[in-house]
C-alpha cells in the first residue's frame, strides 16, 4: 500500500524535504501563497524639485564663494565664432561690403546699400556700433 503524500501550506520544510528523499513526488500549489504587486513598505526616497524651488533655497542658505551655485556659475567663453547679422534686415550676413562696411543679406539688399548716401549709412553704422568714418 503506497500512499501519495501532497505538499500543504502549512507543511513543515522539514516534512517536504522527507517526501523528496522517499522518492515519493509532491504537488506545490503557489496560488495559495500571498505576494502583493507592490511592496508595501517601499517609498519614493527622493523628490525633484523645479529651477525656483532649488533657487529659493539656495538664497536662504549661506554659501563659500567658492561653492558653485546657480547664481555663481561662471563659464567659459564661447570657441564659436559671432554670428553676424545684416544691418537693413536683421537676416544672418553672409556678405560684407567693402566700401561701406555694412553687413547685407542678398544681392537685394546690396543693391539697396549702393544707392544709399553716405549720411545713411553712417547711421546704420552707428546702430550696430561700428565707429567708422566714411569718406
Amino acid at each position: 500500500m503506497a500512499s501519495s503524500v501532497t505538499a500543504s501550506p502549512a507543511s513543515s520544510s522539514s516534512g517536504t524535504a522527507d517526501q523528496f528523499s522517499q522518492g515519493q513526488a509532491s504537488v506545490l500549489n503557489m496560488a495559495h501563497i500571498h505576494k502583493p504587486f507592490k511592496n508595501p513598505k517601499w517609498q519614493v526616497s527622493k523628490k525633484t524639485k523645479n529651477l525656483k524651488q532649488i533657487i529659493t533655497m539656495e538664497k536662504a542658505k549661506e554659501y563659500k564663494t567658492s561653492t558653485p551655485t546657480y547664481w555663481n556659475i561662471e563659464a567659459l567663453p564661447s570657441m564659436t565664432p559671432q554670428k553676424k547679422y545684416c544691418d537693413i534686415t536683421g537676416l544672418e550676413a553672409r556678405y560684407t561690403d567693402p566700401k561701406t562696411r555694412l553687413r547685407y543679406h542678398s544681392t537685394e539688399v546690396y543693391q539697396l546699400i549702393k544707392n544709399q548716401p553716405i549720411g545713411v549709412v553712417q547711421q546704420y553704422l552707428g546702430l550696430r556700433n561700428a565707429a567708422v568714418v566714411l569718406k
